[in-house]
């Protein structure tokens, strides 16, 4: 009886400082920096996949350049999985701030390479070899950057406020997109394309690796987030007691591991759309014709508008839950995707950019939510660990893939909308997995 009152006590004086707790700014600022150069990076590379596909890739058919050029982008997918499990670890044993520090390292010295290397044209085979190789590291890092982010940043918020930071972090994401399609599209409007080829595409990848730098010394003055400061020794390896922790005992594993794949569930409909959404230039210029710098254009303003709409979305979930509002615009999505492709695909501006914005308006309500729901799953002790893993097992199968797929699809049946039949069944999927969540909005984190 003595322990249990004291349990008791325990949970109500965390509940009372859950109630009162703040986000820094610093934390806040640290969380977003991070995830917009690891989406800007991604970004620039999908939005130059293009040119990449000319310079690394030459074949004598562009589409076929563009193909193994965004079949490379989805190779730094591949290792996501394998970073998400040693980086995530790294989070629950070592900390938030450190593991988080490592991957600004290796994403911004990935990035600098990048803008450094050769062409096929100087040094041949050596030169899709060596960006490949660096894909792959990068991709290492991303395993566990945008997952360790939200975790870190999410643990710092009281409960009815999680879902505005979820919104927050997942809006960085697309900052990052918006900045890195926007530099890209100004490069390639502002000089000719023989001079995009010759040097001006290294320009923002160059840039992604100084931005790092300053990222990097941002984080090394964080401290720990207020949740994993709570296990203190016990993050350490010793033998659990079951009764310290849900997630050491039979049932709180088997939790964990039902979670677990209620996340990669969800994940395949919104990651599709995510990846979808934010490859829009290459489909678009491949595909239906337009001109890059006019693709560039309509994505550029796609996102502007989603970015708000993310963070609305995020706060809105503390409000009403995280399931039902993404359960809506998982249903809606399997509605409006054929007839959003219709107008991407149609070949004008107008169409292209209509198209875009009923995707990113419903992905909004879809994805604001989503980390503070993935957050909620799992107990700190293991929720760097299984977030990441869980999440980008998904992100790597089904993400990663979704450029490349969306191409071969239109391009082999000679139907443009032929995605969207993809997408649909994708949309389909996630509702099925989201219906089986317990949502965990106005329940502190365990």
């Amino acid at each position: 009886m003595e322990r249990l009152g004291m349990e008791r006590g325990s949970v109500a004086s965390r509940r009372s400082m859950d109630s009162g707790r703040q986000v820094p700014g610093k934390v806040t600022t640290a969380a977003v920096l991070g995830t917009v150069l690891e989406w800007y990076d991604f970004a620039i590379y999908g939005a130059m996949a293009v040119v990449i596909g000319r310079l690394f890739f030459p074949s004598d058919e562009p589409a076929v350049s563009l193909l193994v050029a965004l079949a490379s982008y989805a190779v730094g997918f591949v290792c996501r999985p394998l970073g998400a499990i040693f980086l995530g670890r790294l989070g629950d044993r070592a900390g938030r701030r450190n593991m988080l520090a490592l991957t600004m390292v290796i994403v911004g010295v990935s990035s600098l390479l990048i803008g450094l290397l050769p062409t096929y044209e100087s040094v041949g085979l050596l030169a899709p070899i060596l960006l490949v190789v660096l894909r792959m590291i990068q991709g290492l890092a991303v395993g566990a950057e945008w997952t360790g982010g939200a975790t870190y940043l999410i643990e710092h918020a009281r409960t009815g406020r999680r879902g505005l930071y979820s919104g927050i972090v997942q809006a960085s994401t697309v900052a990052g997109f918006l900045l890195g399609t926007g530099i890209a599209t100004a490069i390639i409007r502002a000089v000719p394309e023989q001079t995009v080829d010759a040097w001006a595409w290294r320009v923002p990848f160059i840039v992604g690796g100084v931005v790092a730098a300053i990222g990097l010394f941002v984080r090394l003055k964080l401290d720990e987030s207020p949740a994993y400061r709570e296990l203190g020794e016990d993050v350490r390896p010793h033998q659990p007691n079951p009764a310290e922790n849900p997630a050491n005992d039979d049932e709180g594993r088997t939790a964990t591991r039902r979670n677990w794949l209620l996340v990669l569930g969800i994940v395949f409909g919104v990651t599709l759309f995510g990846y979808t959404a934010t490859s829009f230039p290459s489909f678009l210029t491949g595909v239906g014709a337009l001109p890059l710098a006019d693709a560039l254009m309509t994505n550029v303003v796609a996102l502007l508008i989603e970015v708000p709409l993310i963070i609305a979305a995020g706060a809105l979930s503390d409000r009403i839950g995280r399931k039902k509002l993404m359960l809506g615009a998982m249903v809606l999505f399997a509605l409006a995707t054929y007839p959003a492709f219709m107008l991407v695909a149609n070949g004008t501006i107008i169409g292209a950019l209509l198209g875009q914005v009923i995707v990113v308006v419903l992905f909004a309500a879809v994805s604001g939510p989503m980390a503070a729901m993935f957050v909620e799953l799992f107990p700190t002790r293991v929720r760097s660990t299984a977030f990441s893993s869980s999440y980008n097992v998904g992100v790597a199968i089904f993400g990663g893939t979704a450029p490349f797929v969306n191409t071969f699809l239109a391009t082999s049946t000679g139907v443009d909308v032929a995605p969207a039949f993809y997408l649909t069944f994708g949309a389909l999927v996630s509702v099925i997995f989201l219906r089986r969540v317990r949502d965990r909005h106005d329940k502190e984190l365990s």
